[in-house]
C-alpha cells in the first residue's frame, strides 16, 4: 500500500517527463503473480529495478519518473511484498532466482527491449541471482538470447551474513557465479565502502566486467535522511548517469554461459550481538591518532593499564544513537576506575557532529574518522561496533550492534577484566 500511495503522489510530476502515467502490472512468474509499477517510455531500454524492502522508496520513485522521461522504461518491483515475505536483509538472501529470471524474460517478451536489472543494498543479491538463473535457463534451452545487458548496483550488500566483529565478511555464493557486465555506484561514506576492493576482486575473478564509480560525499543516495549537498547533487545527476551506463553496458559483451552456483556454506549465523561476545579476530588493536570535533587530537598506541572501549558509530545510525545514553551511564559508573571510552564517528564532518552533539547529550570524546579509513583498519562492517580492550592491551570482547552498556551484567564483566 505504501508503494501505491507514493505512486499516485508522483503522477503529477510524471506528466512533465512522459506522455503515459505509471501504472500497475500483474506479471505471472513461476508460481506467483508479481506486482510491477511500470513507468513507460518509448526508448529501447527497460530497467527492472528491485526494491531493497527497507526504507522509504520516494527517491527511487522520483528517479524512475526521470528515467522514463529520458526514454528508459522502468519496472519497479518489491519482491518481498509481492511474495508476502517479511521485509529485510534475510529475505533478500533467500529469494529464489527464478522470480527475477522470469521477470527478465517477461519484460522482453512484452516489450522487445534490452533488459538491465538494477539493485541497491541487499536487493543486489536477488539481482545477481536472477541474472544467473536466466543465463542457466537460456543455456538449458539451447537458446542464445542477447537481450540482457547486465546489472547496475548501488552500494551492494552481498554478504551471506554479518560476521563476528573483526572477522572477514562471508559473501553470497552468487558473487563467485557472476560473469555479466556490472556498473557499480558506491557511496563514499557508506558503511561498506572499504570492502569494495574485496568485492571487486571476487566479481572479476569470475569474469565479470565491472565499471566502478565512487560517489564522493554520499552516505545513502536513496536514503531520505541523507540531505547533504553532495548526495542531493548526485541524486540529481543519477538519471542521466544511469542512461549513460545503459549505453556502456550495451557495448560490453555479455557471456552467454552461466557459471555454476555453489550452495551457501552451512552453519552461518548472524554476527549481530545482544551482549558482550568473545573476540575472535586479531587481538592487537590498531593505533589511534584522530582529532575530535573541536580539532583536538587523541593518540593511542599502547592501551595497557586500562579497560578501554572503542566505539564506532554514525549520527544516521538509529541503534548507535539509541545506545548513547547507556554509554554515558557506563562512563559515569566507571569514573573511579581505570577505564576509558573512545568514540569514533564514521565518515561525517566536524560541523555535522558538533550539531548533533548540540542536540543529543554525549558525555565522552568523539573522534572523527572523516574518510572512513580508521574504521577499515579495525575491519568494521556494521554500526555501531564496539571493541573492549583489557588492561593487557589486547581486545577481549567485540560487539556488533547496540547493547545496554549500563546493564549490571555488562558493567560486572568489564570490572572483572581488572581482576588479577
Amino acid at each position: 500500500m505504501q508503494l501505491i500511495t507514493l505512486l499516485f503522489a508522483l503522477l503529477v510530476s510524471f506528466c512533465a517527463f512522459a506522455q503515459d502515467p505509471p501504472g500497475e502490472l500483474l506479471v505471472p512468474v513461476a508460481d506467483q503473480e508479481l506486482t510491477i509499477v511500470r513507468y513507460p517510455a518509448e526508448g529501447t531500454h527497460l530497467a527492472i529495478w528491485l526494491m531493497p524492502g527497507l526504507g522509504e522508496p520516494t527517491r527511487m520513485l522520483e528517479t524512475a519518473v526521470k528515467l522514463s522521461g529520458l526514454g528508459v522504461e522502468v519496472w519497479l518491483v518489491d519482491l518481498a511484498e509481492s511474495l508476502f515475505l517479511i521485509k529485510g536483509p534475510q529475505t533478500m538472501r533467500t529469494i529464489d532466482g527464478k522470480y527475477v529470471s522470469g521477470l527478465i524474460a517477461a519484460a522482453h517478451a512484452r516489450t522487445g527491449k534490452t533488459i538491465t536489472v538494477i539493485g541497491r543494498g541487499y536487493s543486489a543479491i536477488p539481482t545477481l541471482r536472477g541474472i544467473q538463473h536466466w543465463q542457466q535457463a537460456q543455456q538449458n534451452s539451447g537458446e542464445t538470447a542477447t537481450y540482457l545487458s547486465g546489472a547496475i548496483l548501488f552500494s551492494p550488500e552481498l554478504y551471506a551474513t554479518v560476521p563476528a566483529l573483526g572477522l572477514e565478511p562471508v559473501y553470497e555464493p552468487i558473487v563467485d557465479a557472476t560473469n555479466v557486465p556490472i556498473i557499480l555506484y558506491q557511496a563514499e561514506k557508506g558503511g561498506n565502502r572499504w570492502q569494495l576492493g574485496k568485492l571487486l576482486s571476487r566479481l572479476e575473478k569470475g569474469g565479470a566486467t565491472v565499471y566502478v564509480q565512487v560517489m564522493p560525499g554520499v552516505t545513502g543516495l536513496f536514503y531520505d535522511d541523507d540531505e547533504s549537498p553532495a548526495t542531493l547533487n548526485a541524486l540529481k545527476r543519477s538519471p542521466a548517469q544511469i542512461v549513460r551506463g545503459l549505453d556502456l553496458l550495451d557495448k560490453t559483451p555479455t557471456p552467454g554461459h552461466a557459471l555454476p552456483l555453489a550452495d551457501k556454506a552451512a552453519g552461518l549465523t548472524s554476527g549481530l550481538d545482544s551482549e558482550l561476545t568473545a573476540f575472535h579476530g586479531n587481538p592487537s588493536p590498531p593505533p589511534i591518532n584522530l582529532a575530535d570535533a573541536k580539532g583536538q587530537y587523541l593518540s593511542r598506541d599502547d592501551y595497557r593499564g586500562k579497560v578501554t572501549l572503542v566505539n564506532f558509530w554514525a549520527t544516521w545510525c538509529g541503534p548507535c544513537v539509541e545506545e548513547i545514553p547507556s554509554l554515558n551511564n557506563l562512563r559515569e559508573q566507571m569514573a573511579d576506575e581505570s577505564f576509558e571510552l573512545i568514540s569514533i564517528n564514521y565518515a561525517e564532518g566536524a560541523e555535522q557532529v558538533r550539531k548533533f552533539m548540540g542536540q543529543v547529550k554525549v558525555d565522552f570524546p568523539v573522534l572523527l574518522d572523516e574518510d572512513g579509513t580508521e574504521s577499515a583498519k579495525w575491519n568494521v562492517l556494521v554500526f555501531p561496533s564496539t571493541f573492549v580492550i583489557g588492561p593487557n592491551g589486547q581486545i577481549v570482547y567485540g560487539v556488533n550492534g547496540a547493547i545496554h552498556w549500563d546493564a549490571p551484567e555488562v558493567v560486572n564483566q568489564l570490572r572483572a577484566l581488572h581482576a588479577p
